[in-house]
């Protein structure tokens, strides 16, 4: 699980880490490895700060609503 924000570009062989999270409009470079647990931004990304326990916990929870949001519109179909 990881976050990706709005209008964010992640470039090939770029790797997210579990519990990471990429600012808003930020570019992950081709090779970049976002750390887990970090949170980056810029262009290029660049780490900012690690992601407090209650942070990764969000990320978690707002990826499960994603799932049950998808299972409720499309997943009977």
């Amino acid at each position: 699980n990881a976050r990706i924000g709005i209008g964010a570009v992640v470039l090939n062989g770029a790797v997210v880490e579990e519990g990471a999270q990429v600012g808003a409009g930020a570019l992950v470079p081709p090779g970049k490895v976002i750390p887990a647990g970090w949170l980056v931004m810029g262009v290029p990304a660049k780490p900012v700060r690690q992601m407090s326990a209650e942070e990764l916990e969000d990320i978690r929870r707002n990826a499960r609503e994603y799932v049950d949001l998808w299972r409720r519109d499309y997943g009977a179909r």
